[in-house]
């Protein structure tokens, strides 16, 4: 009977012909008729849709998916979606199979997210050209399985030919279901071009984050600079509370609000700092420096490294009068320490050898009194004679080097520096030893201490210049015992000879 329908074409291809096959009673150890019928069609063709139904519904119940995979790869069974169906519950995969060759779009897309193949949608909705509300789709994969969600959106974000979705609709159904993780991922997709349209949603992208508790994410999304066209006032006053201090210097320009972020500079990478000054106009930077210096030492140290980076931007006269307005002489000293060596300003000179006299530094201020020629040296001399310093030797080299030796001795005589006078006369200028003791016999200077100054200095005092000054003075008589002493050492000078002949 089965041989003699199957030989029919399609006249007895019936389901009244099914109902009767499956009505007849199974022999026993021998298959049921149904399926004698349906294998017998199946070696002469393919199944029609009714036939393949009822064929799968037996062989689904028996457990045997393996002859429905086989079937269905000979090309045996006509795809229907009434058979994807039926097979549904078994083995999405296979139901897959059968509705993408009965076309059946609704329930293949179905299927892919059942799978969680999102990936997988948009590229087969686009090649057949379904239509489908994915919005809706969205929401229901919202609840059930966010990251899916996300794949989803991706996938319909990047559609060739554009977007397929709403990106702002999008993003605040994710966030409607508190999914900033996920709304974040999406937006980071979508707005990956950067484009000026999407300053609203870059802006609210780092927003989320800042006041969702994710600020990390935010800093690396402002890191990696891929969006630029964000409010970023409105994002500096969000990094500001979230106590980014860095991030939101960067995105300020008004002074007012970078001298009110940098109150915190002492919470700021000093190599951060530093670099910020060079993004700041001349005007700017002194205004921050100010304020900086103003609020104690914890800043000193990255404020001298500023100093020392922009001075030629700066100037140093401006820089010196910040440090000096904030009294911060320390910070003066290391500035201009580092400077001073290669520096031709004459203002950068006087005040390092200020600042080293202030901090107790007088091997600095000897240093560039002996060496500097850049100074000038009346203002230095009367600082240091001022100053009143412990150790006048920094104004012993700015006086004998610039012929201050009238000022010089009579500094050292009246505060009794006496000691000093020696050591100018014998160790650094013994050929200035008449203008000394001249300045020390108007001084009234007594006699012995002008004596031993005398014997200390010895032969290497000119004869002449001293003689001509004790005798305009009337104290020939004082140089006797030091003319002497010139004699007994053999000296056969004629202004020697002669003053001891005066005598």
């Amino acid at each position: 009977a089965a041989k003699l329908v199957a030989s029919s074409g399609t006249a007895l291809r019936t389901p009244a012909t099914i109902a009767r096959f499956q009505q007849i009673p199974a022999e026993p150890g021998s298959p049921q008729p149904v399926f004698q019928y349906f294998s017998t069609l199946l070696e002469s063709g393919r199944l029609n849709e009714q036939e393949s139904i009822e064929l799968a519904k037996p062989v689904l119940q028996q457990g045997r998916p393996k002859l429905m995979e086989k079937w269905l790869k000979d090309d045996k069974l006509q795809c229907s979606e009434a058979l994807g169906d039926l097979i549904m519950p078994s083995d999405a995969g296979m139901a897959l199979s059968v509705y993408l060759r009965a076309e059946c779009h609704a329930k293949a897309i179905n299927c892919f997210v059942q799978r969680g193949e999102y990936d997988k949608i948009v590229p087969y909705s686009t090649s057949v050209g379904f239509k489908m509300d994915y919005s809706s789709m969205l929401s229901q994969l919202l609840f059930n399985n966010p990251q899916g969600a996300l794949d989803l959106a991706k996938g319909l974000v990047n559609a060739e030919g554009g977007p397929l979705i709403d990106i702002q609709s999008t993003a605040e159904a994710f966030l409607s279901s508190n999914r900033v993780q996920e709304t974040t991922a999406f937006l980071l997709e979508a707005l990956k071009d950067n484009k000026q349209e999407h300053a609203y949603l870059q802006t609210k992208l780092l927003e989320i984050n800042l006041i969702g508790g994710a600020p990390q994410v935010a800093d690396a999304i402002m890191q990696n600079g891929i969006l630029t066209h964000y409010d970023r006032p409105h994002v500096g006053k969000l990094c500001e509370k979230a106590g980014m201090w860095q991030r939101a210097a960067e995105h300020y320009t008004d002074i007012n609000d970078i001298k009110r972020v940098f109150k915190n500079s002492h919470q700021m990478q000093p190599e951060f700092v530093v670099e910020y000054f060079g993004k700041l106009n001349p005007e700017q930077s002194i205004a921050l420096l100010k304020d900086m210096l103003s609020r104690g030492p914890a800043n000193v140290q990255v404020c001298v490294e500023v100093a020392k980076k922009y001075n030629d931007e700066l100037g140093a006269k401006q820089l010196v009068e910040v440090f000096e307005q904030n009294k911060a002489i320390e910070g003066l000293y290391f500035y201009l320490g580092a400077i001073v060596n290669f520096s031709e300003d004459a203002i950068v000179h006087f005040k390092y050898i200020q600042a080293s006299c202030m901090l107790g530094q007088f091997k600095e201020a000897e240093r560039v009194c002996r060496d500097s020629n850049i100074y000038v040296p009346e203002d230095v001399k009367e600082y240091l004679k001022g100053a009143k310093l412990p150790d006048p030797r920094p104004l012993i080299h700015v006086c004998d080097r610039f012929d201050f030796v009238d000022e010089l001795t009579e500094y050292l005589y009246l505060n009794s520096l006496l000691q000093y006078i020696e050591v100018y006369v014998t160790k650094v200028s013994p050929q200035k030893t008449p203008m000394v003791i001249g300045k020390l016999f108007d001084l009234g200077a007594n006699e012995d201490f002008v004596k031993r100054i005398l014997m200390a200095v010895g032969t290497a005092c000119p004869v002449d210049e001293l003689v001509e000054i004790a005798e305009t003075r009337n104290r020939l008589r004082l140089l006797q015992p030091w003319l002497e002493a010139r004699v007994a050492t053999g000296s056969t000078e004629p202004g020697t000879h002669n003053a001891l002949g005066k005598i």
